[in-house]
């Protein structure tokens, strides 16, 4: 259900960012819309980049990070979602 949801907000936001071009304020919403856009990317190159400077010196095919900070945890997060992935299940952190 929660998905559906999902998917039709998105739909009818996608359909009201479309009638904007037909409206006196299409000026604004695209320029707002590539600013975005573009900080997006601009953010996601910068992580990218720093990610892959911070494991330069690494052996191949090692595992993950010792040390993970919030930009490996968005990095990783825009992964799965790019791939249609779920999420993980969070551990309790107790042993049966």
């Amino acid at each position: 259900m929660r998905r559906k949801v999902l998917a039709w907000t998105l739909f009818l936001g996608s359909l009201l960012l479309l009638s904007l071009a037909a409206t006196p304020y299409s000026r604004a919403a695209d320029a707002a819309l590539i600013s975005a856009r573009l900080t997006l990317v601009i953010v996601l190159s910068i992580l990218v980049v720093r990610e892959r400077w911070r494991k330069r010196h690494e052996l191949p095919g090692k595992g993950a990070p010792s040390h993970p900070d919030v930009g490996d945890r968005f990095l990783q997060r825009c992964l799965r979602w790019s791939h249609g992935e779920e999420k993980k299940p969070v551990s309790s952190g107790r042993s049966v």
